[in-house]
């Protein structure tokens, strides 16, 4: 019998992963662009360090110049690094994903909104994996609703920081990915969070400017 419900999911997941493997392949390429040119503002800027600034009007100001280039080159390719792994997350549906190495890269790309709203981001998830059951696409959508969520009731110039909550007293490897608000206005609304979350069949609890996201390891009922 046919079913438009699974109809719909079936080509939501097409457009996921052809959208995925378009964006896997230009951010690919777009980091060897920027590798191009950090390399030759690197080559100038060499050149003038053994020649000194050439003989014309404000030619001290070629160096600066050159070292924004190199930073924001850099900074460029970082965030086509995460957005590399962003876009490679669409044909990750194995049922383990690793919950910091998501984290990070949600939070990188996610940091531009947080700007835009004059608050700032501080993200200390460990580079060791933690294996959390559940896809990696679904599980950077529960980590960006959780952001969403709190950043709408930071006040400006807050700060809000994710990391990982010591693994005790839970008799197991689960995973406890916490995101909290040095400042908040008011009760963010957690449905959206909570949702994604339970659907990954984790749990979820918001404490006074603070949402605890709990995802049950890979290992767990295993």
């Amino acid at each position: 019998m046919f079913s438009p419900g699974l109809a719909l999911l079936e080509v939501t997941m097409r457009d996921a992963l052809f959208i995925g493997e378009i964006l896997a392949s230009v951010t690919h390429e777009m980091q060897n662009v920027l590798a191009i040119i950090k390399e030759s503002g690197a080559l100038a800027e060499d050149i003038l360090h053994l020649n000194g600034p050439p003989p014309m009007k404000h030619g001290d100001k070629l160096t600066v110049a050159l070292g924004n280039i190199g930073q924001q080159t850099g900074r460029g390719r970082n965030l086509m690094f995460m957005l590399n792994g962003f876009a490679h997350a669409a044909e990750d549906f194995p049922e383990v994903s690793d919950l910091c190495r998501c984290g990070r890269q949600i939070c990188t790309l996610a940091e531009r909104k947080i700007m835009l709203a004059e608050c700032l981001l501080e993200a200390a998830l460990p580079e060791k994996p933690v294996r959390v059951r559940g896809n990696a696409l679904l599980l950077m959508q529960a980590i960006y609703a959780a952001l969403q969520a709190m950043l709408a009731v930071t006040a400006k110039k807050g700060t809000l920081h994710v990391s990982l909550e010591p693994l005790a007293a839970s008799g197991n490897d689960s995973a406890h990915l916490v995101i909290r608000s040095d400042n908040t206005t008011g009760q963010p609304d957690t449905a959206s969070p909570a949702a994604l979350v339970a659907e990954l069949g984790g749990t979820f609890r918001h404490t006074h400017g603070a949402m605890v996201l709990h995802f049950p390891s890979a290992t767990e009922g295993a």
